[in-house]
Formats: structure tokens, C-alpha cells, sequence
């Protein structure tokens, strides 16, 4: 089983110290100054890891690092940083073409980036994505569709060495092929702000199971969306609330263009 240092929850930092959070290829710095947070972000894409580093002296903030200062009139020393799913869909491409010959049915297993959103003494300081994807367009034309994020993917068909990683949160989608030709999955597009974000009690980052079936084109109608965790992360806990809540209609619209040349047209940018 992998297991994944935790770098979210909530933590205690004295005025005076600074803390080093590694997620992955990033790099997150705050440091606890008199009536003052400061917080760096710097990028490392030699890096895959998960650390927390508490009570380092002021001063350890790389002069390259992103800085961003937040100013309190009375000190505490309550800070929390918790993950996210992204604020956009996310539009994944197979690094291989993908087919679904006519009544088959596949397990896919996506994962998509995450945001970190920092607070300090109850207050939102910043969100960002951990490693920020290229923007991309949803739809054929500029309309319909919205803006979502590209990425890639391997869309694999086991967890067997699935690479689990403390930046990315792994969907589980069942795709059913109800047509009668071949369903080409030129693309994943995964509607991510209606989901909930789970931590599996090995670490790994999880989102609720997602069915769906191709009825004839590219059409796809939202069969099952899970309420919880997937069986496949057994036990675990709720991380964060879905970014946006919907109505199966909207559900379905979002999930309709899941694979095909389409987008949906749902306001989501």
C-alpha cells in the first residue's frame, strides 16, 4: 500500500518561526512575523514529495519564491492548508487513443490536479493550484463551451502501480459503450467543482466514483455519481465540499461531453 504524507490540516505556527510545506513539485514558505504573514511559493519540478517542516527561524524563504504579505493587527497562530479539487473542469487527453467497442463497459481511473488554499487566524489569505495547468477551451467553436484546464493522462485501467501523488486526487469513471460502433476516447472531460475531495487512511486523494453511458454519438448520460468515498480508497474522510452543487440536469449536461468533441455549456468559467 502507498502511503502519502499529509501536508494539509491545521497547525500552529509562534510569531517569529516559519514553516516549509513540500506538495509534490512545489514549495510552500510562510513565515509568522510581528502583525504579519508573509508566503512564498516556489516551484520545483525535479521534486514528487510530501513534507511538513515547523518552528524553522525567519529567514529560510528562497529570494526566488513568489511572495505575497498579509498584515493583522493582533497576532495568533492558527494556520490551516487544505486541498482542493480545481475551480474548473479539467479536460484530460489519453496519451494513447482509447477505444470501447460497442456493450463493453471499462474502469478508468483519472487523476486531476489540486488546488492549496491557505488560511491564517480564520482568514483566507490565497488559493492556488499547486502546479497551475495550461488553459484550454471546452467547446468546438467559442460557443458553446467554457474555459477548463488541459492536462494528460494515462487513463489506466488498474490501480496496479497507479502513481499516486499528494498534488492529484484519482476519479474512478465507468464508461459503458450502449452504441452501436466504436466509442474513440479522444478526451476526458471532467466536470471537477461538482465533486468532493476524500483522504484514503493510506493518504492518497481520492474523488467520489463517477458511471456513465454512451447511448449512440457522443452523447453520454450521467448514470450513478457516488455521495461518498469510492470503495477504492476504503476507509477515509472528507477533505473539502464540492466547489459547486447541481441538480442531476446540470449534472448530466456537465458529464455529457465527457469524451466527445463537444463542451458543455454551463457557465462554469
Amino acid at each position: 500500500m502507498q502511503h502519502i504524507k499529509p501536508w494539509w490540516g491545521d497547525f500552529e505556527l509562534a510569531e517569529g518561526t516559519a514553516g516549509c510545506w513540500t506538495i509534490g513539485p512545489a514549495r510552500l514558505y510562510v513565515e509568522h512575523r510581528p502583525h504579519e504573514w508573509r508566503i512564498g511559493y516556489l516551484l520545483d519540478e525535479t521534486a514528487e514529495a510530501s513534507a511538513v517542516q515547523l518552528g524553522l527561524p525567519l529567514g529560510q524563504m528562497p529570494a526566488q519564491a513568489r511572495l505575497s504579505r498579509y498584515s493583522f493587527q493582533v497576532p495568533a497562530a492558527q494556520l490551516s492548508l487544505r486541498p482542493l479539487l480545481a475551480d474548473r473542469p479539467v479536460i484530460s487527453r489519453p496519451d494513447v487513443n482509447l477505444f470501447i467497442p460497442p456493450a463493453q463497459s471499462i474502469q478508468l481511473y483519472v487523476s486531476t490536479p489540486l488546488w492549496v488554499q491557505v488560511r491564517a487566524q480564520g482568514e483566507l489569505l490565497q488559493e492556488q493550484a499547486v502546479v497551475r495547468p495550461s488553459d484550454t477551451w471546452s467547446g468546438p467553436t467559442t460557443r458553446p463551451g467554457g474555459l477548463a484546464y488541459a492536462a494528460s493522462t494515462m487513463a489506466r485501467t488498474s490501480l496496479d502501480d497507479f502513481p499516486y501523488s499528494a498534488w492529484r486526487a484519482v476519479t474512478p469513471l465507468r464508461i459503458t459503450n450502449r452504441g452501436t460502433d466504436m466509442a474513440a476516447v479522444e478526451r476526458l472531460y471532467l466536470p471537477v467543482p461538482f465533486l468532493s475531495l476524500y483522504q484514503a487512511v493510506d493518504g492518497t486523494l481520492w474523488t467520489q466514483a463517477v458511471e456513465l453511458t454512451r447511448s449512440g454519438d457522443e452523447v453520454l448520460e450521467l448514470e450513478r455519481m457516488g455521495s461518498e468515498a469510492p470503495v477504492e480508497a476504503g476507509g477515509s474522510v472528507l477533505l473539502s465540499e464540492p466547489r459547486r452543487r447541481a441538480d442531476r440536469g446540470l449534472l448530466s449536461k456537465a458529464f455529457g461531453t465527457l469524451f466527445g468533441r463537444g463542451g458543455s455549456d454551463d457557465g462554469m468559467d
